[in-house]
């Protein structure tokens, strides 16, 4: 019985040390992603929960307690762009009632388009892609097996998909590291697991206009 709260009296200022190390942590990933925010000429925004209910689809509209943390607006290659963390939570419980909570964090990137566009989105190929949150689109299969090897492509314009991932694009997209992203109305936007850094947002965006750029100007033209 005597061990009891000594074993309690060692967890509490154990807990108290990796509580303080993670808060510290946190602090200098926030104090980094302001200095590249100054530096870049961009704005920093410590939490803005708006932005987790701007768009539809993965990872946003899932669990409670969302969150939108560290947000950075500015411009790259004259095109306005938003990055910031994402988290939200979901609860389970055991045979015997006890109630576990999970937090999910996503690094996430927006780009902003000239026009809305119908609805575009292309994931690594995995078990959890082929039952993920995908708004009802079609499963789209295009004329390269290696990107339909790698990549699962949802639409809701078939025409729409093969005109925007041109051979060009998805020779570019099958040469960078893979990523989730999806066009929805005037905005393109890339997720990932984990934290917000710069240099995921440099990789995201630059992912991103990679796609905007192989763009044809007639698809530009019959949606403006």
């Amino acid at each position: 019985m005597r061990a009891f709260p000594f074993f309690f009296l060692v967890l509490i200022p154990v807990g108290i040390y990796f509580a303080y190390r993670s808060w510290k942590n946190e602090q200098k990933r926030r104090e980094l992603l302001m200095q590249w925010c100054a530096s870049g000429g961009y704005e920093f925004t410590a939490r803005d929960d708006q932005w987790c209910s701007r768009w539809p689809g993965t990872p946003f509209g899932q669990g409670d307690n969302r969150e939108a943390r560290n947000i950075i607006t500015g411009k790259t290659a004259e095109q306005s762009f938003a990055a910031f963390d994402y988290s939200y939570e979901t609860h389970s419980s055991d045979s015997k009632g006890n109630r576990t909570t999970t937090t999910h964090r996503y690094a996430v990137t927006a780009v902003h388009l000239p026009v809305g566009l119908p609805t575009l989105q292309v994931t690594p190929e995995s078990i959890f892609s082929r039952i993920g949150n995908v708004l009802g689109l079609d499963d789209v299969e295009l004329e390269s097996e290696d990107f339909n090897r790698r990549f699962r492509v949802h639409a809701d314009d078939r025409k729409f998909a093969s005109d925007v991932l041109s051979p060009r694009t998805m020779q570019a997209l099958l040469s960078r590291p893979e990523m989730s992203w999806r066009i929805t109305g005037a905005d393109i936007l890339s997720w990932q697991d984990g934290k917000l850094a710069p240099a995921i947002v440099l990789a995201q965006t630059s992912g991103l206009q990679t796609v905007v750029a192989g763009i044809p100007s007639f698809v530009w033209k019959d949606h403006s």
